[in-house]
């Protein structure tokens, strides 16, 4: 004789299955919100980086500076540098863009105080590994007040593993505002939250090499939203299986 349908048991699984389907979608949907998202940003960056460079922010905008609205802003500086409190960041370089030089080096990164007596950390560009010292390029130990031009930039994100900067040797991976302000002795309330990438054409004979800012996106987000909408329909196809068999099963 037939078997009885197990209706709890039916019920239960139905129940678990919708929970985990939803579950699997909303985060489909928070994945395509996040694309979105990201593509519009993009398209901010993009119209941003070709707009003309306006004044650095100074001490009395600090505190209502916006990331995303200000990251890889065209800027304006003067000042005057304190070659003696670089930091130089390693950095592979396989394709340049403001120059020739190419291959492992530094990115160096200065103070510059303002006449109004605020300081910011220029990224002056890129050095080959075997100028790291600033002694062997004397000639970048520029003196006297520079207008500068360059993108705004703001702290690296930093991970549980990211690397830790090798301070004794002054050779630097990631790049955090706080922590180079430390290194260069730096006060915190005088010093600008964000640092500046200068554009290419600044340097001195060519070095340091701007221009090599690298503005991109990682976008995964249609991958991602894909992958939770398949395990949505895996899903529901393993339960229609499920429920077919069971079914079945009773009946027999």
């Amino acid at each position: 004789m037939p078997g009885s349908i197990n209706k709890l048991k039916i019920a239960t699984f139905t129940l678990f299955a919708l929970v985990c389907l939803s579950l699997l979608v909303t985060l489909g949907i928070w994945q395509l919100n996040r694309l979105h998202w990201k593509l519009q940003l993009i398209r901010d960056v993009n119209a941003r980086v070709a707009a003309d460079p306006v004044p650095a922010a100074g001490p009395d905008q600090w505190a209502a500076l916006d990331r995303d609205q200000s990251e890889y802003l065209p800027v304006t500086v003067s000042g005057t540098y304190n070659n003696d409190r670089e930091v130089h960041v390693w950095f592979p370089l396989n394709e340049p863009r403001g120059g020739d030089y190419r291959g492992p080096g530094y990115f160096i990164l200065t103070p510059l105080t303002t006449p109004q007596g605020w300081t910011v950390i220029i990224n002056r560009g890129f050095v080959p590994e075997a100028m790291k010292s600033l002694d062997a390029r004397p000639e970048t130990r520029v003196t006297g007040e520079q207008s500068l031009t360059g993108l705004m930039r703001f702290d690296e994100p930093e991970h549980w593993n990211s690397a830790q900067p090798d301070k004794e040797k002054n050779v630097w991976i990631g790049r955090q505002v706080s922590e180079m302000a430390d290194f260069m002795l730096l006060d915190h309330d005088s010093t600008a939250p964000y640092w500046i990438d200068l554009t290419a054409g600044q340097g001195v004979n060519g070095l340091p090499q701007g221009g090599e800012t690298r503005i991109s996106f990682r976008n995964a987000h249609l991958s991602y939203a894909l992958t939770w909408f398949g395990l949505a329909l895996a899903l529901t196809a393993v339960y229609g299986v499920w429920l077919s068999r069971t079914i079945k099963a009773a009946r027999t």
